[in-house]
């Protein structure tokens, strides 16, 4: 899949899709579907990652998982992307060591940020568990849970590109923790000038420019992560708002009926090692 993924709905020659039309009023079929939704995530590759995914896109490109779809390559053009950010939460998760071959992924997830879960997570002391029955192993040995804070900004890729329109999730934690801070704030200082007054812009209506970045702040620190910087245009189209903001209220609608969920997978190493700063 060196080449992007078309997701453009294509005619089926020789049909004519108006028998559908006397069922479409009346019909139900999809109506549970829309209870739940869980989001393609947009994976950065690292240095740990499959060969075969390292191979076929190259270290630091973004793709969506499920599917492995690239969004962009980290050194060709294009190396960047848009997307509006239509709905924010926070999640708190209990992963399983990465060593570990049997049980679920993720233990535990909460949204609560009063929870035990929540406070392990935001705790350095706390933030890792080892196995029950395992203290007396040798470090190496032992498996431990990790308990993370997740920003989760679910988006819809914008701009000149073959998957716009697609749902997305951009997360930062661990060592991206203090860039999705920082997003945050960018986010929330975004204004326009309104009958000559500076006016916040709706987190749905947000155009930013996201690209795949190196870190190395030491020499056992290392990995990919998000950059981020206002598009230009900053701000969707008027015609575009209705849906923008339609997109935004149904994913606030699953997330507070708890049916809203990212499409999670094991977090590579990627050569990062905790600290209190994340």
């Amino acid at each position: 899949m060196g080449k992007r993924t078309d997701t453009s709905i294509k005619k089926v020659e020789g049909v004519d899709p108006a028998f559908l039309e006397k069922f479409v009023k009346d019909d139900h079929s999809l109506d549970d579907l829309k209870e739940h939704r869980v989001v393609p995530r947009i994976k950065l590759i690292q240095s740990p990652t499959d060969q075969t995914l390292k191979k076929q896109f190259g270290e630091g490109s973004a793709i969506l998982r499920p599917g492995d779809v690239l969004i962009c390559r980290y050194e060709t053009e294009p190396n960047s992307f848009q997307l509006v950010p239509v709905f924010f939460f926070v999640e708190f998760a209990k992963w399983a060591d990465l060593k570990a071959q049997t049980g679920p992924m993720i233990e535990d997830r909460s949204f609560d940020p009063t929870s035990d879960l929540a406070k392990k997570a935001r705790d350095p002391k706390r933030r890792f568990e080892v196995y029950p029955g395992q203290d007396g192993l040798d470090e190496g040995e032992q498996r431990r849970y990790r308990y993370v804070e997740h920003f989760r900004f679910i988006s819809v890729i914008y701009g000149d590109h073959p998957l716009v329109g697609t749902p997305v999730t951009l997360s930062f934690e661990r060592g991206e923790f203090s860039q999705g801070k920082n997003f945050i704030s960018a986010i929330s200082l975004r204004r326009q000038v309104v009958a000559n007054k500076p006016t916040a812009v709706p987190l749905w209506a947000q155009v930013w420019t996201i690209k795949p970045a190196y870190r190395e702040p030491s020499a056992d620190r290392r990995w990919y992560g998000f950059n981020f910087e206002p598009s230009d245009p900053s701000i969707i189209q008027s015609e575009e708002a209705e849906r923008m903001r339609a997109l935004h209220t149904e994913m606030k609608d699953l997330f507070e009926k708890q049916r809203l969920l990212v499409q999670d997978e094991p977090q590579e190493e990627a050569e990062v090692h905790d600290s209190g700063e994340f």
